[in-house]
């Protein structure tokens, strides 16, 4: 879906808000079989097209205040999971992921758990 520059209108921003909200929930669903261990490779290519299309969307004004801050919400969304998927594919990499124990390996980063068994 091309996405052009400059302030988007409400139908358009909607259509476009929709597309990446479904796009997101798919790459989301498909890095989970990933990380559980249920495929065997990444959705690198979906993961590549998906940070293309909202580095464009995230370029763009829209043209109600409304669409701008529901805009904001999904971009930061995305950030979140974007950075979440980049993390643990690079763990993946330094063999300190486990799957099924996403959480616990996350606040132990943090460090508020001691050990991860």
């Amino acid at each position: 879906m091309a996405i052009g520059k400059g302030p988007v209108g409400s139908d358009k921003a909607a259509q476009q808000m929709a597309h990446l909200e479904q796009r997101l929930e798919v790459v989301r669903r498909k890095f989970n079989m990933y990380f559980n261990g249920f495929e065997k490779t990444p959705p690198n290519m979906e993961f590549d097209t998906l940070k293309r299309e909202f580095r464009e969307f995230s370029n763009q004004g829209f043209a109600s205040p409304t669409f701008r801050f529901k805009a904001q919400n999904l971009i930061a969304k995305w950030n979140l999971m974007r950075t979440t998927w980049e993390r643990d594919l690079a763990r993946m990499e330094e063999g300190r992921f486990k799957p099924n124990a996403h959480h616990a390996s996350h606040a132990k980063d943090l460090g508020k758990v001691d050990d991860i068994e």
